[in-house]
């Protein structure tokens, strides 16, 4: 391989270099939108795609650890298929004719297979081209800084858009004299998330396919052969100049990468013998099976008594992103809240958060002022409103019908209120319409945990997505943890999903005091890689913060060996007990941290065996960096201010 490198590069020193800046590949894109390209541009632009052209499928795994060569041509591609859609936009192109082009674009350069390509554009592309059409503000650029974001590194791909930059105003802290009594009753809550149903699991069908989920009614296996070029890296990135801080691409590379191709191309026979999906569930890229779903809940009504309230955290939906319909989540979500409210009955309380993978398309929330079929999420929210409403009361269902979220008081002095923070997820192309929009979803917060400080309210919130994560857009994490700082004391909990792993987050003061956590909840689904879990949790019915936190699983792998009977579920721990902690409070669980990289560094084992439920698959591969790298997420809640994360790993590795 190295002398074929060696070769390809002295035959690469006897072109000149033919540089070429972003803008002008973008340029290029945009006129070949419009059919305008001469046939020496034409080979110019077939010589791009050869640079651009993608080693594997699109993931966030693949995005996230893209070496910095690879990651800045992928978002030369995001800004370059944006760039098209732009041109389309302006010269009168039907949304129809748009997602053609778009769809192979998204195939040439191996984003994805043909056929997920053909289902997701189509999807998306009216909220884009109405975005286009409607914001003078939105570029490329735009879109690709957001859905491009990266979690540690702020100027990657950037968003130049003062819009993005806004800060909520906190009303001063008030000081009660006559706090009204609390109900001192225990309180003892069960917490589901991410249940990802797949109506379409196939029990031992494809659990190896070519699409992003498998495990699938109608999917093939994956190719018996496949076909890989071995370019190393080094290659790769003297495809990219970096001309006095502009990226360029270096057009003479286009023959040495097409000649390496050629020379190195292997044919790898892939394992025809791949154990077909799980029963209940698989650890692969598969969702949930309905009858998984329903054994969850199964156990929670059969082996606890005494259950008050159940908090649901959101995405009900699979993640077969490229072919989801109106018709499909509406039935979801009344499958699974039938399912619950059958089981638990009428009089436990169900108060539910919608996840991301609620909307239509995914992850698409708009503004409520948008109302335009096949663009709006109104349809979402008065569909959930009626599903929802024998729990919740008249306000609730008024918020929950024009912003997707409510506030409720469900005891003397507990409030709930479920935030729709989804509308700040990087992927929301909305986001680029009215950056804004993200703000006045805080601003309702402020008022209601303002309302609640008066009362003397204590306040749980469930929100999705969780606080500190490359998900969520910057001034987003950074205003909501200016929230939490002002009403720390009138946040008793937070609970939240979406990662899939059991984690938790520290809010920290501006002084460096821990004043507050967020509790993960894990998932009932085993994307990607974990065991399924819900977890029992018991408040003091005084001050609503946890006593007690325990999270029960099972494990796939021995529950597959016999898909007659139902899983084996179990406790895997006691956070309180199981950590030797005095209590759940912000500073034991920021004391817990600094033990694990300090003196009980076996406590850091622990919780990176907890962190994905003990999952066969995951955690006997984590190393010591991919345990701090778990670990650095419980003290981050501002999307890049890792100063803590990188405090925690020099101790760590200062001391080995």
């Amino acid at each position: 391989m190295r002398v074929l490198i060696i070769v390809a590069t002295l035959l690469a020193t006897t072109f000149a270099s033919e540089l070429i800046s972003s803008d002008e590949v973008e340029d290029l894109f945009r006129r070949y939108a419009r059919n305008d390209l001469s046939p020496t541009e034409n080979d110019k632009l077939q010589d791009i795609i050869e640079l651009l052209y993608r080693p594997e499928h699109l993931t966030t795994e693949s995005l996230e650890n893209a070496p910095e060569s690879r990651a800045s041509l992928d978002c030369l591609i995001c800004r370059s298929a944006f760039a098209v859609v732009f041109e389309d936009v302006k010269n009168g192109k039907t949304d129809e004719e748009i997602s053609d082009v778009v769809v192979n674009l998204c195939s040439s350069l191996n984003i994805e297979t043909y056929h997920v390509c053909a289902g997701i554009v189509p999807l998306n592309i009216p909220i884009i081209t109405h975005i286009i059409r409607t914001t003078p503000e939105a570029t490329p650029r735009t879109f690709c800084g957001l859905v491009l974001q990266k979690v540690g590194d702020p100027n990657f791909c950037a968003v130049d858009d003062p819009r993005f930059e806004w800060q909520v105003e906190l009303p001063e802290k008030t000081e009660l004299d006559n706090i009204p009594a609390a109900d001192i009753e225990p309180y003892r809550v069960a917490i589901i998330a991410d249940a990802h149903i797949d109506p379409l699991y196939e029990a031992f069908g494809v659990a190896n396919c070519d699409e992003p989920v498998c495990c699938r009614k109608g999917q093939t296996a994956a190719k018996h052969f496949e076909y890989r070029t071995n370019i190393d890296e080094s290659v790769i990135k003297e495809t990219i100049v970096n001309d006095n801080g502009k990226v360029m691409l270096d057009l003479s590379m286009a023959p040495m990468i097409r000649e390496l191709k050629k020379s190195t191309q292997t044919r790898y026979l892939t394992n025809r013998n791949d154990a077909p999906a799980g029963y209940w569930g698989d650890y692969r890229k598969c969702d949930t099976p309905i009858w998984a779903v329903d054994n969850v809940i199964d156990e929670i009504t059969e082996s606890h008594k005494n259950i008050d309230v159940v908090y649901y955290i959101g995405d009900t939906i699979d993640h077969g992103v490229w072919e989801t319909t109106y018709d499909l989540i509406k039935d979801m979500n009344r499958r699974l809240l039938q399912k619950i409210r059958t089981s638990f009955g009428e009089d436990v309380l169900v108060l539910p958060v919608i996840g991301n993978h609620e909307s239509q398309p995914t992850n698409q929330f708009a503004p409520a002022s948008v109302k335009g079929d096949l663009i709006n999420t109104t349809w979402l929210y008065d569909e959930l409103a009626e599903k929802w409403g024998s729990y919740l009361n008249e306000d609730a269902k008024v918020t929950l019908r024009e912003r997707g979220e409510f506030s409720m008081l469900i005891r003397p002095g507990l409030r709930v209120i479920t935030l729709n923070n989804n509308v700040a997820y990087k992927s929301n192309w909305w986001l680029v319409y009215d950056p804004l929009d993200a703000k006045t979803h805080l601003d309702w917060l402020i008022s209601e945990l303002h309302k609640a400080e008066l009362a003397g309210e204590k306040v749980h919130i469930l929100a999705h997505i969780p606080p500190g994560v490359h998900d969520l857009t910057k001034t987003w994490t950074r205003e909501y943890n200016r929230i939490v700082n002002r009403f720390s004391s009138t946040i008793a909990a937070e609970f939240n999903g979406h990662t899939h792993s059991d984690e938790f987050k520290i809010f920290y003061s501006p002084d460096d005091t821990p004043i507050n956590v967020a509790w993960g909840s894990g998932s009932v689904t085993s994307y990607t890689n974990y065991n399924l879990n819900y977890k029992i949790i018991d408040f003091n019915g005084a001050t609503y913060a946890p006593e007690s936190i325990i999270n029960y699983v099972y494990n796939l792998t021995e529950a597959n060996l016999t898909p007659h009977r139902p899983p084996h579920w179990f406790q895997l721990y006691d956070m309180k007990n199981t950590f030797g902690l005095t209590d759940l409070s912000a500073k034991s669980m920021d004391n817990l941290v600094h033990k694990m990289v300090t003196t009980n560094k076996e406590l850091l084992d622990m919780y990176s065996a907890f962190f994905s439920k003990v999952s066969d698959t995951r955690w006997p591969y984590c190393n010591d960096w991919c345990k701090i790298d778990n670990l650095c997420k419980t003290v981050v809640t501002v999307l890049w201010e890792r100063q803590k994360c990188d405090e925690l790993r020099n101790i760590f590795f200062s001391s080995k």
